[in-house]
């Protein structure tokens, strides 16, 4: 935040700094994860942001990207924010059939044309008597460990554990 710039929250953001893109040399799995950043994907070894560069979609897969992160941001957003519609927001982003949801699956299924790509499942750590999730929210089968977290192989969904 420069201190003599008091439009600095108007601007675009700075890169993203190299110690958060993956720099792992196998090309692993990805995660279309919503973050407070321009790119949503990310790697199932390091966590870190895989660059689009990487996977070169083409311009429409950006497209539907970047509509997704933006639509499904707004969800995530109000939940943040913890006013009057924190429980829709969770609601939303917990429903396995949500249109946020049902668009990221979308994506997600294209993102895999390129690399084996999961959808990364929201839940909400901070509520009041949290419990993981074990089964697959769309599915219910069991989650199974894998890359340090649980997986449903069938729907492409992955959690933390």
């Amino acid at each position: 935040m420069p201190e003599n710039d008091p439009y600095w929250k108007l601007k675009p953001g700075p890169p993203t700094p190299a110690d958060e893109i993956c720099s792992c040399k196998e090309a692993h799995p990805i995660i279309l994860c919503y973050a407070i950043s321009e790119n949503p994907i990310r790697c199932t070894d390091c966590n870190l942001e895989v660059p689009s560069e990487r996977l070169r979609p083409a311009p429409e897969l950006v497209d539907e990207i970047a509509s997704w992160r933006e639509f499904y941001g707004c969800f995530y957003k109000l939940w943040l924010d913890s006013g009057e519609f924190e429980n829709w927001a969770r609601a939303q982003l917990s429903d396995p059939h949500s249109t946020a949801n049902e668009r990221g699956y979308v994506v997600c299924a294209k993102l895999s044309t390129l690399r084996p790509c999961y959808y990364w499942w929201f839940q909400d750590t901070s509520a009041d008597g949290f419990e993981p999730i074990s089964q697959c929210p769309k599915c219910n089968a069991n989650l199974i460990k894998k890359f340090g977290k649980l997986v449903c192989e069938a729907c492409s969904i992955i959690v933390a554990n």
